[in-house]
Parts: structure tokens; C-alpha cells; sequence
């Protein structure tokens, strides 16, 4: 008979509740020096143990974090006994059982294709870049075959689609289960370090870094926005009200529809559709089936672009519109003086959402400004976060392109539709552009 190997893990009691949940899908959230990176590998070292010629993953927002964070930890608690090989250069371990872990970055996505995975720990996910697209299309299909887990562990950054994994554990669902820890919950943590932070940092940091608070993102776009102040149940819809339908189109991708009903004193946000990848007779049916009477139609002015081919010709989403009788106009897209329009409007109490409109509230809670970069003349101008902003870039569209003046605004135009119309669009295009090509 072999002799038996009796094996210690450092796990605390926290750690542990994490470890023994048989849940596919685990989440972690949980501050620093909780432990979690000790958690993760003992978790991969522990499954490439009881199942021989497994593969296992951690993942981390790059390689170079993967092997600064986690390669040492990996050789320091993976038994000796079994005499592991490592691979330097790839960052792997193989033990005797024919198992593999392997250490991956997301920063290089070509290396994480093709692999049949019994498991993964993916590590910050909150940090890595296009997240969702990562877990969803290249992750997530690699643990299909086998069945594979998933633990997810990290620090808040903010209520994103960290924020809105742990919530999909709070829900009792029995395939995906989810943790929040603060530092404090690591027993070996000295608690008088923790109020020396908590004395010393702001307070937003402290509670995001060492509480695992999911806080409000800084540098929102809209702080004027309030949910207890400017979303209302829906009300009737006065006969005199003009509606509004704002149109922002995609052959791929989101497509999304925003309404306004607009009175004397007030805008209102009555209704929302926003779908991924749906052809456009798809979309018309969806506005004819919220059975409003548009008075003013508008689109993103992006639209004009000649990009799709019929019959040998180039047409553009506007003309697609058009074959469905939908001739919009299009949409005023200067950003900058649409966002301090809205924000006039919230801080004036001029603009309500109806509670149903629940897309366009979520994406207002997120609508924020990404980091500033710094380049040698000193920070560049903040601009907001290209994410999750169909809806909310409809909003502009719609209180920028308000007529104040109809007779007066509509001199300025040319007809929509026309060939006026598109070939001041084309003019556009080509002189931007030029632009781009003389800067280079």
C-alpha cells in the first residue's frame, strides 16, 4: 500500500465557506489582503489534484500581473512531493497525475483560445478590459464540454458588470453563488493596520479597497441625476403632448429607440427599446408595435453613412428607414453642449423618466467619464466612457434637437431625405476625414 500524503492548505474560515460551495459559478468580492489570490490557487492546486489530467486556469487581467501575483504563489503552495514540472517561459505547472495549470493575461487574447478547461479562476475581473466580451464569447464556451467551474474573485471597482455578477448570486440561483468580504474578515490581518487606513485614506477609497463597497463611479457624466428625484411612475399621456422618437441604429451590435413626450415645462422618458443585432424591419415592427403617434422622428446622424450594398449600390441605414416610411432627422451631435443640456434639465427638475424605462436608468447610474490621459502637454479632456450609452446618447439627441423655434430651425436644415441632406452629410464625412489625414 502507498503511503498516504497528508496535505495542509492555508485557508482561513472565510476562504474556506468560499472553497466547500459546490456552486458551478462562484463570486468574490472582497478587499485587499482578504486573501484572495491564496484562495485561487489553492482552489486550481486542489482540483489538479483529485482529477487527474485536468486543465485548469488562472486568469488575470494581464500576463505580467498573472506572473507577478500569482506564479510564485502557485510553486510555494503546490506539494513538493509531486514533483511538479514548471515552465518558466509559459507559465505552466504539470504535476504527476498529468494535470496542467496554466497562468493566462487577457492582454493577449490569441493565447486563450482553443482549450477544453475542467476549471479557471479569473482574478480582478472588474479590471479587465471589455470584460463581458471576454467571459461570454472566449471563456465561458472553454468550460462547455467539460462542464468546467468558475470562481471570480476581485476588489469593486464601482457598480459594472462586477457589481452586476455579484448581484446574479444574491439571487439563490442555485448554479452561481456570491461572497463579500471586507479586509477585516481575514483574521491575520492586524485591525489596527485596517484603522491606520481607514484614518489615512479618503473615505470612498477606504470603503471600495477595504470594505469591497461597490461606490458610485467618480467623474459621472450626470450627477444632477437623482432616481428619487427624476424617475416617476408613468402618467397618462396628454393629447397635447408632441412625442419625440430617437433612433440609434446598428447593423451589429445595439440598436436602440428612445422616447420623449414633451409639454409645456417638462420632458418625459416614456419608453425604451434596446435590442443586439436585430435587422432593421425587426426594429420598425418593435416601434409600431409601442403604438405611439410620432410627431418629430430623429436619428443618430452617424446613419448617413453609405455602408451597406443593394444591388450593386451603396445605401445608407437612413435610406433603410426610409423604405419603411420612417424618414428621421438627423440628431445633434455636439456632445459637449448636449451633456450640459441635460444637465440643465435635471438640475431644473425639467426632465422625468418613467420608472418602466429601466435600461435607460441603468445606463444613466453608469454613464461616466474615462480616466484622463496624460500625455507631455499635461492631461487631456475627459471624455465620456464608450460603454453602455446607446440610451443615453439618445437622450442627447433628443433635448439637443428639440426645436425651440420650429420655423427658425427648420431654415437651417435642409429636408431630410433630400439630396441636399445627404450631400451635406458626404461634404462632412470627407472633410473630417481630411482632417485626420493632414494631422498625421
Amino acid at each position: 500500500m502507498k503511503d498516504q500524503v497528508r496535505l495542509q492548505f492555508p485557508l482561513h474560515a472565510n476562504q474556506f465557506k468560499v472553497w466547500e460551495n459546490k456552486s458551478r459559478f462562484r463570486v468574490l468580492v472582497a478587499g485587499r489582503r482578504f486573501g484572495k489570490t491564496t484562495l485561487a490557487i489553492t482552489e486550481l492546486v486542489l482540483g489538479a489534484l483529485c482529477k487527474p489530467d485536468s486543465q485548469l486556469w488562472y486568469v488575470a487581467p494581464s500576463y505580467r500581473q498573472a506572473k507577478m501575483i500569482a506564479w510564485y504563489m502557485l510553486k510555494k503552495i503546490l506539494p513538493t512531493q509531486f514533483n511538479p514540472i514548471y515552465n518558466e517561459s509559459e507559465l505552466t505547472a504539470t504535476l504527476h497525475n498529468g494535470s496542467r495549470i496554466s497562468l493566462k493575461g487577457t492582454d493577449n487574447r490569441e493565447s486563450l483560445l482553443g482549450v477544453g478547461l475542467d476549471g479557471m479562476v479569473i482574478d480582478e475581473f472588474a479590471s479587465i478590459h471589455d470584460n463581458w466580451a471576454v467571459w461570454y464569447e472566449i471563456l465561458r464556451p472553454m468550460l462547455t464540454d467539460k462542464k468546467g467551474k468558475a470562481l471570480f474573485i476581485g476588489t469593486p471597482k464601482g457598480k459594472d458588470s462586477f457589481f452586476e455578477l455579484y448581484l446574479q448570486g444574491q439571487k439563490n440561483d442555485p448554479e452561481i453563488t456570491s461572497w463579500r468580504f471586507a479586509t477585516s474578515d481575514n483574521p491575520f490581518i492586524d485591525k489596527a493596520e485596517i484603522e491606520a487606513a481607514r484614518q489615512s485614506m479618503p473615505d470612498r477609497y477606504f470603503k471600495q479597497e477595504y470594505l469591497a463597497s461597490f461606490e458610485e463611479y467618480t467623474g459621472l457624466v450626470w450627477p444632477e441625476y437623482s432616481e428619487k428625484q427624476h424617475v416617476i411612475d408613468p402618467i397618462p399621456i396628454e393629447p397635447w403632448w408632441r412625442i419625440l422618437t430617437i433612433i440609434d441604429p446598428a447593423t451589429s451590435g445595439y440598436t436602440g429607440v428612445l422616447w420623449l413626450g414633451v409639454s409645456d415645462d417638462k420632458i418625459y422618458v416614456i419608453d425604451e427599446f434596446k435590442e443586439m443585432d436585430v435587422r432593421t424591419e425587426n426594429v420598425v415592427r418593435a416601434i409600431q408595435d409601442k403604438g405611439y403617434k410620432t410627431d418629430e422622428w430623429y436619428i443618430d446622424p452617424a446613419s448617413a453613412a453609405r455602408n451597406i450594398i443593394k444591388d450593386g449600390k451603396l445605401y445608407s441605414i437612413y435610406h433603410e428607414y426610409g423604405e419603411y416610411g420612417i424618414y428621421p432627422r438627423p440628431g445633434e451631435n455636439d456632445i459637449d453642449a448636449g451633456i450640459e443640456r441635460v444637465a440643465s434639465y435635471f438640475s431644473q427638475d425639467k426632465l422625468k423618466i418613467f420608472s418602466t424605462c429601466v435600461k435607460t436608468r441603468w445606463e444613466l447610474e453608469r454613464y461616466h467619464y474615462a480616466d484622463r490621459p496624460e500625455t507631455l502637454l499635461g492631461s487631456q479632456k475627459p471624455k465620456p466612457y464608450k460603454k453602455d450609452d446607446h440610451l443615453v446618447d439618445l437622450l442627447r439627441y433628443g433635448i439637443m434637437s428639440r426645436p425651440q423655434h420650429p420655423d427658425k430651425e427648420k431654415s437651417k436644415i435642409a429636408p431630410v431625405g433630400s439630396v441636399a441632406w445627404f450631400e451635406e452629410q458626404e461634404l462632412a464625412t470627407a472633410n473630417d476625414w481630411r482632417g485626420k489625414y493632414r494631422r498625421q
